[in-house]
């Protein structure tokens, strides 16, 4: 062994001699010692195992909005919140948020985009809300349910039961986010704004559509006029139709049939009308010609669209004709009546004495009034379809006695 190995080794030996004369000396110093080393190595063994670790808290606007692994997430944060706000001024309105040292859990500890959202939902000066864009410019900002009345507003115009497709005549878009509070106009005016979207619609309709049947007259001189029995009772068809409607904010533009598909086919009314003259009875004779009745309507402006009777119990003579032709007195008489029946619809009523009165009923003007005195051809009321009528006409009824009778014989209808 080299003189400087046998230095060394003595050395050592001494100053471990006198480690274990101190450990002897001091045997409680170094028990306590010892004891509170284990403890803090066992406590931070134990907090490592359950995620403790540090972290600083992110105060801002007077109250703790985050907490964060080191003060690098914090700015990225603030460059996050930055760029979300809609304005180039985003970074005025964002304050410095300030950090505090704190233990904390590794699962809380929040993230940078985390962080940018609690410092935007906590600034005054901004606000999150939706801006209404239209070809690309941007009309204004209103609330987070702006959305709601775009949406609302493109299916506005929807035919109920029918197949629909909108969209909105210009590009509209909702772009949700955050906003400086004082570049955001009126709600109601970008409320407004929505209403006057202009919107094409277009909607496919399916719908049944009854066809009338149609009336097959068969004439026959071997029954009188008035004689009417149906022989083939009509029946409605039925077609379904297919349309597409195109609007513009519920205006119609455009309307095309695609089909006309028909469900069931209309049958033709046959009916046995008859034309033979009716045979009046001595008295009768003597009944019309006392009368001395003319035509209720000027000669040629009509035609005899209904007789007496007529196989629905028909008591008068329907005589179609135009809107507004006058109507005439058929013989002098007093107005006992004049105004509104249901069925009638306006109507006129004359008294011509010994038991013989005249009506005339679906006027669409009257122009006599009760207790009138009329002579034989003054007009007293116009053509109409009031009441229960299906168009325009005259219908005319003798009443003899109470008992309303045919009228033909009366005006010399054929």
């Amino acid at each position: 062994m080299s003189i400087k190995a046998l230095k060394e080794k003595l050395l050592s030996n001494a100053v471990l001699n006198k480690a274990l004369r101190f450990i002897n000396l001091n045997r409680i110093v170094v028990k306590f010692s010892a004891i509170c080393l284990v403890g803090i190595l066992s406590v931070l063994v134990s907090a490592a195992s359950v995620g403790i670790t540090f972290g600083f808290n992110v105060k801002y606007s007077d109250k703790v909005i985050a907490t964060v692994k080191s003060a690098s997430v914090l700015e990225n944060a603030k460059t996050l919140a930055v760029k979300t706000v809609s304005s180039k001024d985003a970074d005025k309105a964002i304050s410095s948020p300030k950090l505090k040292l704190t233990l904390t859990i590794v699962d809380k500890l929040d993230n940078a985009n985390a962080v940018a959202t609690a410092i935007l939902d906590n600034t005054d000066a901004i606000i999150a809300g939706s801006a209404l864009i239209v070809d690309g410019e941007k009309i204004g900002v209103g609330s987070k349910e702006l959305k709601d009345l775009v949406e609302n507003r493109r299916t506005e115009f929807f035919i109920d039961g029918a197949e629909n497709e909108a969209s909105f005549v210009k590009k509209v878009e909702v772009k949700e986010g955050y906003y400086l509070k004082s570049e955001i106009k009126d709600t109601i005016a970008v409320e407004d704004a929505v209403k006057n979207l202009e919107v094409k619609t277009i909607s496919t309709v399916v719908s049944d559509v009854k066809v009338a049947f149609s009336t097959k007259k068969t004439l026959t001189s071997s029954k009188t006029t008035g004689y009417y029995k149906v022989t083939t009772a009509g029946k409605n068809g039925l077609n379904r139709k297919t349309e597409k409607i195109e609007t513009v904010n519920g205006e119609q533009e455009v309307r095309t049939v695609i089909s006309n598909e028909v469900i069931t086919a209309p049958v033709t009314q046959e009916v046995t009308v008859g034309t033979a003259p009716v045979k009046l009875s001595p008295a009768q004779n003597a009944s019309v010609s006392a009368a001395g009745f003319i035509c209720p309507l000027p000669k040629g402006r009509f035609k005899v669209s209904s007789y007496y009777g007529d196989g629905r119990n028909h008591k008068g003579v329907d005589l179609c004709a135009n809107r507004g032709v006058p109507i005439y007195a058929a013989a002098s008489g007093t107005v006992s009546y004049a105004g509104w029946r249901n069925d009638y619809g306006y109507n006129v009523i004359i008294d011509h004495g010994n038991g013989l009165q005249t009506r005339y009923a679906h006027a669409s003007a009257l122009y006599v009034s009760k207790g009138t005195k009329v002579s034989q051809g003054d007009v007293i009321a116009a053509v109409g379809t009031t009441g229960n009528s299906s168009g325009n006409h005259l219908h005319f009824e003798v009443i003899v006695n109470g008992t309303r009778v045919n009228p033909a014989p009366y005006i010399n209808l054929k």
